[in-house]
């Protein structure tokens, strides 16, 4: 679950609201040698929002933004080949179980036991003591926030937010005007922090929460299902000489109709332009 401001704090507490989410990310390392799969899963989830967290505060802070960012995408990254290798499998086997051509359905299950065989590969308990590591020099930079309050934490997340929007609305201009596997990831990556900003900020950010985070759910769905089938095609593209074409073609058009919907799911979360929403929300904070 999402860590939130609570009822009486203001953006000074971010620093606790990502130490919250390092301690889920430590929380779900401890279970590595039980369900891999899972912990790495939700550990790499909450190094995401803590992360997510750091970009809020950049027009308060640039500097420590950027280092608390940094040390959390090394975190991150340490985890990343396993949960690579851990999720493929998983899309390639959903993608077989929903799809009704028989041939295409063995090539996905073949790709699956293949993501399989590399997942065993990996050391996931030395992974997990790299990010630990990684964790720790995370929580030092925000530590080190936490020296400097912001003076005016309400125009910080004004401004934050400001960001996060015009960023968010950056990507899709790109993904209207080049639709690629690329270019729609990006989208989703900016979609989910704008989700995290506005479930984190609701007790501070009052009025229609609920619909920016269901609208935002929603679109970075669409967005994760595109960014799987570019996955299983990049996949299958790299073994085109066994003869793949077919299922490639049939994947790309499943793709194509995935991003004409998230272009349109888009439309409805980014309704203003970037100065339109920068004023709204120093208005509503």
């Amino acid at each position: 679950m999402t860590q939130t401001l609570r009822k009486g704090e203001d953006l000074n507490a971010i620093g606790a609201l990502m130490r919250a989410e390092i301690a889920n990310a430590r929380d779900a390392l401890a279970l590595v040698e039980h369900d891999s799969v899972l912990a790495i899963h939700e550990a790499r989830k909450a190094i995401k929002k803590a992360r997510s967290n750091a970009r809020l505060i950049r027009k308060g802070d640039k500097s420590a933004s950027k280092r608390i960012n940094a040390a959390g995408r090394r975190a991150a990254r340490v985890l990343a080949e396993a949960r690579d290798a851990d999720s493929l499998e998983q899309i390639a086997r959903a993608a077989a179980i929903r799809c009704g051509n028989e041939k295409l359905a063995q090539v996905l299950r073949e790709e699956a036991e293949r993501a399989r065989a590399e997942g065993r590969r990996i050391d996931r308990l030395a992974a997990a003591a790299q990010c630990r590591e990684a964790l720790d020099a995370m929580e030092a930079e925000i530590a080190r926030l936490g020296k400097a309050p912001f003076e005016d934490p309400d125009a910080v997340m004004a401004e934050g937010l400001a960001r996060t929007y015009a960023c968010a609305l950056q990507r899709l201009d790109e993904a209207r005007e080049n639709p690629t596997g690329h270019t729609l990831h990006e989208l989703r990556k900016r979609v989910k922090d704008w989700r995290y900003h506005a479930v984190a900020c609701k007790h501070v950010w009052p009025g229609g929460v609920k619909r920016r985070k269901k609208k935002a759910k929603e679109l970075a769905d669409t967005l994760g299902d595109h960014h799987d089938l570019c996955r299983l095609i990049d996949r299958l593209d790299d073994r085109r000489d066994e003869g793949h074409d077919a299922a490639i073609a049939e994947l790309k058009t499943a793709c194509d109709a995935l991003a004409e919907t998230a272009l349109k799911q888009a439309e409805e979360v980014f309704t203003k332009g970037k100065s339109d929403a920068r004023d709204a929300l120093k208005d509503a904070v």
